[in-house]
């Protein structure tokens, strides 16, 4: 089993607790790459997602803190570390967060996200399909592309 011991830090403030796209989905059946991160179970944990609302891969990790924008994931799968860095960038306009996550082992490394688009429920799921549904209802615009799109 995996030592937990140094996942007792959490991941960055700004970054943890809130749904992370590369880019706004258009309808429920645009591909997207999203990912999230908060604590389940005294553990830091995440998700990337590759897909649509209808169909999708994801790959979970634990989060280890390295610093206060740096970090560890350990992608449970294949066991292996990435080193992590976390920087702030300008937000496309419609997004209010904007992070360049160096190091992403898929190779996206601009993530936006909305103020509005906190984890609800924090810490019980990491079901990224529904998270998006979830946020919706407070999101016309992302409810418009999920939920009545084409």
């Amino acid at each position: 089993m995996l030592s937990l011991g140094a996942c007792s830090k959490g991941p960055p403030a700004d970054v943890a607790d809130r749904l992370w796209v590369a880019e706004m989905p258009t309808s429920p059946r645009s591909h997207v790459d999203a990912f999230v991160i908060t604590e389940v179970g005294k553990r830091n944990v995440g998700s990337f997602y590759h897909g649509s609302l209808y169909r999708g891969a994801h790959d979970s990790f634990l989060w280890t803190t390295k610093a206060k924008d740096r970090g560890v994931i350990r992608i449970l799968q294949t066991e292996r570390d990435y080193e992590i860095q976390t920087k702030a960038c300008k937000p496309d306009l419609g997004f209010d967060q904007c992070i360049l996550l160096e190091g992403d082992p898929n190779k996206i490394v601009r993530y936006q996200s909305r103020k509005r688009w906190v984890i609800p429920g924090k810490g019980k799921s990491l079901d990224v399909p529904t998270l998006f549904v979830e946020l919706a209802e407070d999101d016309e615009e992302l409810e418009a592309a999920l939920i009545t799109g084409p």
